[in-house]
C-alpha cells in the first residue's frame, strides 16, 4: 500500500466546524479522496446563527483555498465585491478618506460568515459533520498510537489523526502546547443596527456598502454592512483587561449600557455616532481581544498525532482581516505536507509530516500576526486617521481627494462596456 493510500485510510477527526476545519475537510474528501473524515461540532445543528462581521477573502490565503477546493464559481454567486469600499472619518464627523469600490479590480471580495459556513458545509459529503458533539477530553493510546476523543453527549470516537480547529478558546491546544493567550490591550463592544438606511442614514451612507472607520482619541468605531442589510458595529478602545468586569458592564440594563458608553467613551464625539448607540439592538457583546505571543513568537511542535489549525493554532487580533484567511491557508499547507511525496521516507511518518506543516504555518503566521498587530496600533494611535490613510493608499495619499472621482469614472466606463466584476 502506498503512503498516500495509508493516509486516505486514516480515521481523521476535526474538532470544530469553523472555516478552518470545514476547509480542511473539503480538501481531504474532494481533493484527496479520504474515506474516514469526521468534523465534530458542539453547535446543535447547522442553523445556529453565526454572528460577527463579514469577511474579505485574500488572494494568497482564503481565495487560494476557495479556488483549490473548486468552490470559486459558487463563491462568486454569494460574495459582495462592493464590500471593498472604505471610508475614514474623525470624531467630529469630518471625512478624511473615501475610497469607493473599483469594480474592475476586485481583490478582496466580502462574504458573510454564515454564507461562507453554508458554502463549506454543503461542499462536504453527507453526514461528515457530527452536530451536538461538545468536546470534553482526549485519551492517547500508546499501544496503537490512536487517540480516543470523548464528548459531552457521552459518545467517544477513536482516531488516527486529531486536528484542533475549535477557535481561540481551544480545548485541544493544551494537548499540543502550553501556550497561553496574551491580552492585546484592546476591548471591543459589538452590536448591530437594523434598518440602518432609515434610522441612521448618515452613517449608512458613509459605510457605502463596505467598511467605515471613525477614529480619534485612541479609540473608534469600525462599521460594516452585512449581507442581510444590517450594520455590524465594533467600538474598539484601549482598556485594562478587567475593564468589563470592574465597570459592571454585564450587570447593567441595555439602556444603561448605552448611556455608560456615551458618557465613558464618547462624551465629546459627534451626535452621528451617538445615533448608532441609540439605535442599537440587543445585545451589546463585550470582546476583550487576545492573541498568541509574538515577542517572541513561540514555535511549538506536536509530539503525537494531534495538531492545530486556525485560531486554535494562532489567535491574532482582527484588524488586518487575516485570521480566518490564515486558517483556510492552514488547510492547504497541512494537506500538502500530509500528502507530499518523500522518496527517502521508507515508512509513513505522520508525526514528521505534522511537524513540517507546523514549521510552515509558524513562518506564515509570524508575518500575518505582526501585520495585524501593526494595524491594531494604527487604529488606536492618536494620529489614527492619517496613519490608516497611509496604510491603505501609500504614496497615493497625496491625491486622495481625487480617488472617488477617478473610481466613479472608471466604474462608469467598465459598466458601459460590460467589464465590471
Amino acid at each position: 500500500m502506498s503512503i498516500n493510500e495509508k493516509i486516505k485510510d486514516l480515521n481523521i477527526i476535526i474538532i470544530g466546524a469553523g472555516p478552518a476545519g470545514l476547509s480542511l475537510a473539503r480538501l481531504l474528501q474532494h481533493e484527496k479522496g479520504c474515506k474516514n473524515v469526521i468534523v465534530a461540532e458542539r453547535d446543535v445543528d447547522r442553523n445556529t446563527r453565526i454572528g460577527g462581521s463579514s469577511l474579505d477573502l485574500h488572494d494568497d490565503t482564503g481565495l487560494r483555498f476557495i479556488k483549490r477546493a473548486n468552490l470559486f464559481e459558487d463563491f462568486k454567486n454569494i460574495c459582495r465585491p462592493e464590500g471593498e469600499s472604505i471610508t475614514i472619518a474623525c470624531k467630529n464627523g469630518r471625512v478624511i478618506l473615501r475610497k469607493p469600490h473599483l469594480k474592475i479590480n476586485s481583490k478582496k471580495p466580502e462574504i458573510d460568515r454564515g454564507d461562507l459556513r453554508r458554502l463549506l458545509i454543503d461542499s462536504l459529503l453527507p453526514d461528515t459533520i457530527l452536530w451536538n458533539h461538545h468536546f470534553i477530553s482526549l485519551e492517547e493510546q500508546p499501544l496503537d498510537g490512536t487517540t480516543i476523543v470523548k464528548f459531552k453527549n457521552g459518545t467517544s470516537i477513536k482516531a488516527d489523526l486529531v486536528i484542533g480547529a475549535d477557535g481561540a478558546n481551544s480545548k485541544i491546544r493544551p494537548y499540543v502546547n502550553n501556550i497561553s493567550l496574551k491580552y492585546s490591550g484592546i476591548t471591543l463592544i459589538e452590536f448591530e443596527i437594523e434598518n440602518p438606511k432609515q434610522v441612521c442614514p448618515e452613517i449608512y451612507n458613509l459605510v457605502d456598502n463596505g467598511l467605515f472607520y471613525a477614529l480619534s482619541d485612541e479609540k473608534g468605531f469600525i462599521v460594516q454592512l452585512k449581507g442581510d442589510g444590517n450594520l455590524i458595529v465594533y467600538l474598539s478602545c484601549k482598556r485594562d483587561e478587567n475593564w468589563i468586569k470592574e465597570s459592571g458592564f454585564k450587570k447593567k440594563e441595555f439602556k444603561e449600557i448605552k448611556e455608560f458608553i456615551k458618557n465613558d467613551l464618547l462624551s465629546d464625539w459627534s451626535e452621528i455616532y451617538k445615533t448608532l448607540l441609540n439605535n442599537a439592538v440587543e445585545p451589546f457583546i463585550p470582546r476583550p481581544l487576545y492573541s498568541i505571543p509574538f515577542e517572541p513568537m513561540i514555535e511549538w511542535k506536536s509530539k503525537s498525532n494531534i495538531t492545530l489549525i486556525g485560531d486554535s493554532a494562532h489567535t491574532i487580533v482582527p484588524y488586518a482581516g487575516k485570521g480566518i484567511n490564515e486558517g483556510m491557508a492552514d488547510s492547504c499547507d497541512l494537506i500538502d505536507c500530509l500528502f507530499e511525496v518523500d522518496n527517502e521516507e521508507k515508512e509513513f511518518n505522520l508525526h514528521k509530516r505534522l511537524n513540517k506543516y507546523e514549521t510552515l504555518m509558524h513562518q506564515r503566521i509570524l508575518e500575518a500576526g505582526n501585520d495585524s498587530n501593526d494595524a491594531k496600533e494604527i487604529v488606536h494611535d492618536k494620529n489614527a486617521c492619517n496613519l490608516l490613510v497611509d496604510r491603505f493608499l501609500g504614496s497615493y495619499k497625496y491625491i486622495k481627494s481625487l480617488i472617488p472621482f477617478y473610481t466613479y469614472f472608471i466604474n462608469s466606463l467598465t459598466d458601459s462596456f460590460g467589464y465590471s466584476k
